[in-house]
């Protein structure tokens, strides 16, 4: 529409002329304000609408998350795996050696001079740190002779007689995955609930031979047909018990001597059984522990560690 402006001087109505720069302002506003309604639908779109990329990036940071939380927990468990190693190497060193495992330099300085420090320190100071270092090795190199004499001395001796360790695998053929639950608060199958698991499941066949962890004496035969089932308990030296439930069939009699990997039966699903498997346990002073730390004879260090992992996540007993 056309403006007009009220002429004093002729007293008339005359048409408006726009001139350049006021038609340049005009088209400026037209265009910051088309720029500044694009701006804003493009922040709408932005804020509520994504884009296919935006979305697989989306989806990408999600999967990356969950993947860090199911990384973090298995670091968890894998830290516990080593502290258990640990325990359990000091435990094995101490029943076969009767003494500490050598700790010393581990995780140390290792009491190295460095040579700048040398240079700079005064002769006296020098000479008194030397004499400090040298009853310092003076003492360690006793402590290790001591422990060598020691060794040397029990194994001349014949004290320690290593097939009386339950330190093997109680069936034949065995296989990480046959892994069940360890010792721990498990899930029953037939209860429902939380129970104290005092063993260590190990899924086989049916008829699959039974064999003896270590040498001892068969202390107790019982063919219940409940319960435990058919049962096996062998009294080793050092106050270790090995016991063996679930059995199809009992191949050894009350007090019998048996040695490491003799047969002494065959793996069933007898007693409250959920499914054929061996009920192990390894008693020592009457505390149940964990049959998995005796198996170091059996397995390299990497089947230990994927079986600890497994008994640790697996949350039902079959029992």
């Amino acid at each position: 529409m056309a403006k007009f402006f009220y002429n004093k001087k002729e007293l008339r109505f005359d048409k408006k002329k726009f001139s350049f720069w006021r038609a340049l302002l005009v088209v400026g506003k037209y265009v910051f304000f088309s720029l500044l309604v694009a701006v804003i639908y493009y922040a709408i779109f932005a804020l509520f609408f994504n884009t296919e990329r935006e979305k697989q990036l989306i989806a990408e940071g999600d999967y990356m998350k969950r993947e860090y939380e199911r990384m973090k927990e298995q670091v968890e468990i894998v830290g516990s795996v080593i502290d258990g190693l640990e325990t359990r190497d000091r435990q094995i060193y101490n029943d076969i050696f009767q003494s500490a495992p050598p700790t010393y330099m581990t995780g140390r300085d290792s009491g190295r001079m460095d040579l700048s420090a040398i240079y700079e320190e005064d002769e006296d100071d020098l000479i008194w740190n030397v004499n400090i270092r040298a009853s310092r090795l003076e003492s360690i190199s006793r402590r290790i002779n001591n422990s060598i004499e020691n060794i040397n001395h029990r194994l001349g001796a014949g004290e320690s007689d290593w097939t009386s360790i339950p330190s093997i695998i109680p069936v034949k053929g065995f296989s990480i995955a046959r892994t069940g639950a360890s010792v721990g608060q498990k899930f029953s199958p037939f209860y429902k609930t939380l129970r104290d698991h005092t063993g260590f499941d190990i899924m086989s066949p049916v008829g699959t031979e039974v064999l003896a962890t270590a040498s001892g004496t068969v202390t107790m035969v019982s063919r219940q047909t409940t319960a435990w089932g058919r049962r096996i308990e062998i009294t080793h030296p050092g106050g270790i018990v090995t016991t063996y439930s679930h059995l199809q069939e009992i191949m050894v009699k009350k007090g019998q001597k048996v040695k490491q990997s003799d047969v002494i039966g065959r793996v069933g699903n007898s007693g409250t059984s959920f499914a054929p498997h061996l009920h192990y346990e390894v008693i020592v002073d009457g505390n149940y522990v964990d049959p998995i730390n005796y198996f170091f004879a059996d397995i390299t260090p990497m089947a230990y560690q994927e079986m600890m992992m497994i008994a640790l996540s697996t949350g039902q007993s079959m029992d």
